[in-house]
């Protein structure tokens, strides 16, 4: 009997010990939300996109790729970073932080590309509308950023992916705030924006946007303070 009622609890404890990690479910259903917020409003932007076809329809459609995928993710990763302790790990999410910030400058690049060919062919002004000078600025801003990145990283004769930046961190949240906030201003002010959304969508949309960076952001902040 004795050996009985010591086996007993020795079976539960192993099954309990593969069992899922209750703080990982928890991440793992925020995680799945914090993206969910993300991808519904890129969705229904890339699909106006599509059903639009035109060459200006790339500008919303590569804006939506590079601030609703690419520059969450980025962050998602320090995010992540901020609790890992395996080294090899927080190499692999800084590095894949870079590559992000890359693929979302390239992105807001050719998005800005297409917007200017398309003026240019239908002889219109350039930089004639607050939604045009403010990318250029928060452009500008997010490519200076991502230079200091890149200095603070290869500036010695060695890579080093294990620095931190305070100034370099805060600057980055505001140029990405700026760009979504640019991105918003271009959704309800654009012609291409009143013809493809009607002020309802456009009003969801921009509440989905808001929800899912008061979520992101709110999570950065709280990791920021411990």
């Amino acid at each position: 009997m004795a050996t009985s009622m010591c086996v007993t609890p020795s079976f539960f404890a192993c099954q309990n010990s593969g069992a899922p990690d209750t703080d990982t479910m928890t991440r793992r259903s925020e995680l799945a939300l914090t993206a969910l917020l993300f991808l519904l409003p890129c969705v229904a932007v890339l699909e106006r996109c599509v059903a639009d076809g035109s060459l200006f329809a790339l500008h919303p459609a590569l804006n939506a790729l590079a601030m609703l995928v690419c520059l969450p993710s980025a962050l998602q990763a320090m995010l992540l970073r901020k609790g890992e302790t395996d080294h090899a790990k927080r190499v692999w999410l800084t590095k894949l932080h870079l590559l992000l910030n890359v693929a979302a400058g390239v992105l807001v690049a050719a998005a800005g590309a297409a917007a200017f060919v398309t003026k240019r062919g239908n002889d219109q002004q350039h930089l004639a509308t607050p939604h045009s000078w403010a990318a250029l600025v928060t452009g500008m801003f997010f490519a200076l950023n991502v230079f200091q990145g890149l200095l603070l990283t290869f500036e010695g004769e060695t890579a080093n992916w294990q620095w931190k930046d305070e100034t370099h961190a805060l600057t980055g949240v505001l140029v990405y705030v700026g760009g979504v906030a640019t991105m918003l201003y271009g959704l309800h002010t654009s012609d291409w924006g009143a013809k493809n959304f009607s002020p309802e969508r456009q009003f969801q949309l921009t509440v989905l946007v808001i929800a899912a960076h008061v979520t992101l952001l709110g999570k950065s902040l709280v990791l920021q303070r411990r």
